[in-house]
């Protein structure tokens, strides 16, 4: 065998939330793992999602426990122990912007809530706060709602892609359409091609986010995968930069089944906070503008925060489209997702706090392709380029240098 090939037991391609933690916890299960990444590790959708580890109560606002509510009640305290450094992962280095989530309500939504609260599924999950106790940015006298805590948490995504590439950085791999390429087959890929080094996967994992498009497409032409198709679910987030002191962590309760506003904060290198805004907004705001959303978030603030004052705030629409499996229907999937094919596994993990249930489904699917770990971890030349660790959007948009 040249010394330019080397036979591993596995083979990601994507190095997002997916392919990161199935890289680490892979790893820990003693499997050689390869990944390749054409871009930044993290990429978009990870770095830009609000970081928010929730249990799917946000989804129970119509009244009851839906499906997806169920399928992720579980994934904080999966989470709490990974930071505890006991769980699937290590994740103790990884810096919590927040312990808790919260929900804020007003006027009739707020009586209508308290039955739905108070209901006996959702007890021990979710309590109502005194108002000595409210965040900062709804302790106010002129605010009229209620305040309740979620068994939820949010972490600097930032600081999460760092501590998973950290351990195996050497294996994560930079990928150049112009000069690498894959060679596929009948059963899956059967080779990487990358600066003149030939990597021979066992099973290969696409875990690319958007990118598994086109990987798709070229499964497809070797007829693998054919029930497999993405799709796109696009959203309008707003970034909202100020010189308030407040931090918030918090969804607003809307008449409807979904948060009218849900509210992450981050804090740039030179002081200022960084709201960061989803919810319905993000879901409306894809067919808006972005002078129209610009005016629609002022006045939902204004709305919904008039005791703060926001008018020399920065606000900057940030579109963000959200690639998931293909659904009959269009809607997005209540579980992570993952199915194989012949040696190839094509994975989503659908939203970041479903990261350890990919990672069990994968290694069901493993299991089920009687893939066990084989080969020793190879140890790669260092001429080959490594794929580095991506920074948020928003330094670059505010004009700010990372941390």
């Amino acid at each position: 065998m040249s010394q330019d090939t080397f036979e591993v037991d596995i083979a990601i391609i994507g190095g997002g939330i997916a392919g990161l933690w199935l890289h680490n916890r892979l790893r820990r299960r003693g499997y050689s793992v390869v990944l390749v990444e054409q871009d930044h590790l993290g990429g978009r959708q990870t770095l830009l999602s609000q970081g928010i580890i929730h249990g799917g109560l946000k989804y129970a606002l119509g009244g009851g426990l839906s499906s997806e509510s169920e399928a992720i009640a579980g994934m904080p305290a999966r989470w709490r122990d990974c930071l505890a450094g006991h769980g699937d992962l290590d994740l103790s280095r990884v810096r919590v912007l927040s312990d808790a989530q919260y929900l804020w309500s007003a006027g009739s939504v707020a009586s209508r809530m308290t039955t739905f609260f108070a209901s006996r599924m959702l007890r021990g999950r979710i309590h109502k706060l005194r108002f000595d106790d409210y965040p900062s940015a709804l302790h106010d006298r002129g605010f009229r709602g209620r305040v309740y805590q979620l068994d939820d948490l949010v972490v600097d995504t930032e600081s999460l892609v760092r501590e998973l590439v950290q351990p195996h950085a050497e294996a994560m791999l930079r990928f150049d359409p112009e000069r690498d390429h894959l060679e596929w087959d009948e059963e899956g890929v059967a080779a990487i091609q990358l600066e003149g080094v030939r990597i021979e996967p066992e099973c290969t994992i696409l875990a690319a986010g958007e990118g598994n498009g086109d990987l798709l497409k070229a499964a497809h032409r070797q007829g693998l995968a054919g029930d497999m198709e993405l799709q796109r679910r696009p959203l309008k987030m707003m970034l909202l930069r100020h010189r308030l002191p407040y931090r918030l962590y918090a969804h607003c309760i809307g008449h409807g089944s979904k948060p009218r506003l849900t509210v992450t904060t981050h804090e740039l290198p030179d002081g200022s906070l960084l709201w960061y805004l989803g919810g319905e907004l993000a879901e409306q705001g894809a067919d808006l503008s972005d002078a129209e959303l610009t005016d629609y978030t002022r006045r939902e603030l204004e709305q919904l925060l008039p005791w703060l004052d926001f008018g020399d705030a920065e606000l900057v629409p940030l579109a963000v489209d959200r690639a998931e499996p293909l659904q009959n229907d269009g809607s997005k999937p209540d579980k992570a997702w993952a199915r194989r094919d012949r040696r190839l596994v094509v994975t989503w993990p659908t939203k970041l706090t479903l990261a350890p249930d990919l990672g069990d489904r994968v290694e069901q699917l493993l299991a089920e392709g009687d893939w066990h770990p084989r080969h020793g971890q190879p140890m790669l030349p260092p001429t080959l380029k490594r794929a580095a660790p991506a920074h948020p959007d928003w330094y670059q948009i505010f004009g700010v240098e990372h941390g």
